[in-house]
């Protein structure tokens, strides 16, 4: 199984001033059982990338076109030669309607990291519905942003097997501040 992950344009993969969104994914990729057949398309300048099968989509420096417009193409060109079984946008709705209108119906996943109502793409009810009609699964990382997600529309979609929330999880470290008090942390 292949599958690609398409980051936000502008979203950093390495260990130099990381993204949330690189972050999470860097995370989640190493602890999946497919990290062997995962890819993670982005757009950085920096030359460390984590650890991670990463392909950097490059653009132009043409002044008239949209970056991201640019980057989505890009990637829908790459998947046209060496498609994935699997596609998977982190916190950027407004990729899918391209991806979908030259692509076609694939298994698309969207995650949103933020308030969906605040994304181009995912505004209207009319976009949540496209979402919710080409999207297998559409992710939340709490039950705010998914109940934001739901605003304004019928209640057949509110139990929709399409959505479900995937909490960010913490784990419990024990940090030494000074040699006679131990503090409890919670760190990603």
């Amino acid at each position: 199984m292949k599958i690609s992950i398409l980051l936000p344009y502008k979203e950093n993969f390495s260990p130099f001033y990381p993204g949330a969104v690189s972050l999470f994914v860097k995370d989640t990729t190493n602890l999946s059982k497919y990290k062997k057949d995962i890819i993670v398309f982005g757009n950085t300048s920096y030359k460390k990338k984590f650890n991670i099968k990463y392909f950097n989509i490059s653009l132009s420096n043409f002044k008239f076109a949209s970056k991201s417009k640019q980057y989505v193409n890009k990637f829908i060109e790459i998947e046209k030669k060496n498609p994935s079984d699997l596609i998977e946008v982190h916190n950027r709705p407004n990729y899918l309607s391209d991806i979908v209108k030259i692509l076609g119906k694939k298994n698309l996943v969207l995650y949103f990291h933020n308030d969906p109502l605040t994304m181009t793409g995912s505004k209207s009810i009319n976009e949540r519905k496209f979402l919710l009609k080409f999207c297998y699964k559409i992710i939340f990382n709490s039950n705010w942003s998914k109940k934001r997600f739901l605003e304004g529309m019928h209640n057949k979609f509110v139990n929709s097997d399409k959505l479900i929330v995937v909490f960010q999880s913490a784990r419990k470290l024990s940090v030494n501040l000074k040699a006679k008090k131990k503090t409890n942390y919670f760190c990603w």
